[in-house]
């Protein structure tokens, strides 16, 4: 910290930025943004950061970039009797039950390498048994959830650039089975939901940010088949601000996180396309791959030497191109359109030494929440000295031979974590994680099968069905974590809610008093007399002018008929 302070004398006037502090508890964090009244119980379970495959592909003849992966789910349930279109008498199993029903979903996957920092949202769901009543709790756990962890985050590695990623593509489900046959889940369009992510990414990180916070943030917006001017339509409103800057951009940054990474932007497209899980553009980059024998699998021979070796593709030579192809893709045509969002996060004063530091608290905080580090300070110094080749290190003794009873050890469930247990004697921060306020800490395994048991043999089609499969998805999360009880956290909204309405603001009814009603007069005779002539004289001075010599010829021209020209009718003579 002491080389950020010494390099901040380089910015005007010698001020200093504000870095982002270490942020509060989760369950803090969504204490503040659901509204006030509102109670659910949030579930929160996440992996540490463990070493992956690389997010881009290398240069021809470069080594992949190290990469490191660190999984996060957030769901919250309510009670079932306080769900939308519940049943006004419920069964004894729904009064008493305590999990209450999964009604929203939450996956991020957060990506670090040496440089750069990418947080991508996974999945996004809801079951539809959360009230849909304003203000939107779908929009207040996304944002909070999101926002806690880009500050985790910043607060870690405060000069590195940090990009949240996502695209919009509508499904009819995406973590809830079943949920789509419920009456009250509402399916957005693809067009929706690339609205309403926009606005939530805006209404979070883009507008209404303090000044103290020393970064430069930019959003970016890409639909293939849409050209600048029509991106605009997908917009939040004021996205210009005072100064005339733009929130939001057509296009990409991804030439911009090329640079950050320490790559040329032109370098070949595959280079400066990440492959996120089930990504459009990442299945349309394998197969790309595979036609030119980029990728090494029995099914695609090698059979292109020269593109191995330029990392070029057929047909595609630029992003301008890849954009353009993607158009024709299965996923973005036939009246279906994919929206990719990216916000970056630049530090306004970036440090070329901070990030070697990075990467090595990154390395560190690895190890030791796989237990890998001891705490004995004894160790330590072993490790750090050297010991030269054929003397023996004086404080390393011979492993002692174990004798007596033997002491039978607890099964351990594959899949727990061992970090509260290496690091403490007690299992009470995993008993009762509402101590801590930071959810279940599960390996990479026990994430994964967490995962897989609530997407298989789930049914949230009807209420009594999704409280059974909230309650056994429960707890069976707590066997792979080897715990148990529930592992929930209790939220209590404490938002505000403003009214904009008027007379709702105040919350009083403002009646007008006796003296300032007015009865509408009863029109007498005179009245209507009056009225008939106002009408008559209206009609007059309505009427067009007619000169005095138009009047004399038109009554010279009138023609008179007379007495001996007009015949009488006969009357017929009675017989």
């Amino acid at each position: 910290m002491a080389s950020i302070i010494q390099d901040c004398s380089s910015l005007p006037n010698g001020h200093i930025p504000d870095y982002p502090k270490e942020p509060g508890s989760l369950k803090d964090a969504l204490n503040a943004a659901l509204v006030e009244g509102f109670e659910c119980k949030a579930r929160y379970i996440h992996t540490p950061p463990k070493t992956c495959d690389a997010l881009f592909s290398p240069l021809p003849g470069q080594e992949s970039e190290r990469t490191h992966l660190a999984s996060h789910f957030l769901t919250v349930s309510v009670h079932p009797v306080r769900t939308a279109g519940s049943p006004i008498a419920t069964n004894d199993y729904l009064n008493n039950h305590k999990h209450g029903v999964l009604g929203i979903g939450i996956e991020i996957l957060v990506y670090t390498t040496k440089h750069l920092t990418t947080v991508f949202v996974s999945k996004a769901d809801t079951t539809g048994y959360i009230p849909n009543l304003p203000p939107s709790r779908t929009k207040a756990v996304c944002s909070a959830s999101l926002k806690w962890l880009v500050k985790k985050e910043r607060s870690k590695h405060p000069s590195r650039k940090l990009v949240i990623s996502l695209f919009a593509r509508a499904q009819d489900q995406y973590l809830f089975p079943g949920s789509v046959d419920h009456i009250s889940k509402h399916v957005l369009t693809d067009r929706q939901l690339i609205k309403w992510w926009a606005k939530v990414l805006d209404s979070t990180f883009l507008t209404g940010t303090g000044h103290g916070d020393a970064s430069q943030k930019q959003g970016y917006l890409t639909v293939p088949g849409f050209t600048g001017s029509e991106l605009r339509q997908f917009y939040p409103s004021g996205n210009i601000t005072i100064d005339g800057r733009e929130h939001w951009l057509p296009g990409h940054p991804l030439r911009e996180l090329a640079e950050t990474r320490g790559i040329s932007s032109a370098a070949p497209p595959r280079c400066l396309l990440p492959r996120f899980p089930d990504d459009p553009k990442a299945r349309y980059i394998i197969d790309l791959d595979e036609e030119v024998g980029l990728t090494f699998t029995d099914d695609a021979p090698t059979d292109s030497p020269v593109k191995r070796r330029n990392g070029q593709w057929s047909v595609i030579k630029d992003l301008e191109r890849f954009w353009e192809a993607m158009e024709f893709r299965q996923e973005c045509s036939s009246g279906r359109m994919v929206g990719f969002l990216w916000l970056v996060i630049s530090p306004l004063n970036p440090m070329g030494g901070a990030a070697g530091d990075d990467a090595a608290v990154e390395e560190s905080q690895e190890s030791s929440s796989l237990g890998a580090f001891s705490n004995d300070p004894a160790s330590q110094r072993r490790d750090d000295t050297p010991t030269p080749s054929g003397q023996r290190n004086p404080l390393k003794r011979k492993r002692k031979v174990l004798t007596g009873p033997i002491i039978p050890r607890k099964p351990r469930l594959k899949g727990g974590s061992s970090s509260h247990t290496g690091s403490s004697g007690t299992l009470d921060g995993m008993i009762n994680p509402t101590a801590s306020g930071e959810g279940l800490i599960l390996s990479k395994d026990g994430y994964d099968r967490a995962m897989s048991l609530l997407l298989k043999g789930s049914d949230f089609s009807k209420l009594e069905p999704a409280a059974r499969t909230t309650s056994r998805w429960v707890a069976d999360v707590a066997s792979i974590a080897g715990i148990q009880g529930d592992w929930a956290l209790d939220i209590r909204g404490e938002a505000k809610v403003e009214l904009t309405r008027a007379g709702e603001a105040s919350g009083q009814v403002h009646d007008l008093g006796a003296s300032m009603v007015r009865k509408k007069k009863r029109k007498t005779e005179d009245d209507v007399v009056d009225d008939a002539r106002t009408m008559e004289q209206r009609i007059e001075d309505d009427a067009p002018v007619i000169p005095e010599h138009r009047r004399e010829a038109n009554a010279i021209a009138v023609n008179v008929l007379g007495t001996s020209t007009v015949r009488k009718k006969t009357k017929p003579v009675p017989l």
